[in-house]
């Protein structure tokens, strides 16, 4: 995976956006359950990734 540290965070932050779609439309309690439970986990993960860009940035402003 070549991906920078912004594109996994656009990725992330375009699947939460689907599951939020999808947790509104979702009639069965169990199936939303799974949603919910995908929708923390990728929020997780964006909160990692948010903090592993700062932390980019401000080692990359350093060494300029």
């Amino acid at each position: 995976m070549n991906r920078t540290v912004g594109e996994h965070i656009q990725l992330l932050e375009k699947r939460r956006d689907e599951l939020s779609g999808r947790i509104m439309d979702e009639n069965h309690t169990a199936e939303r359950n799974q949603l919910e439970s995908e929708l923390r986990a990728v929020e997780s993960a964006l909160a990692l990734y948010r903090s592993a860009l700062e932390i980019e940035n401000r080692v990359f402003t350093q060494n300029r």
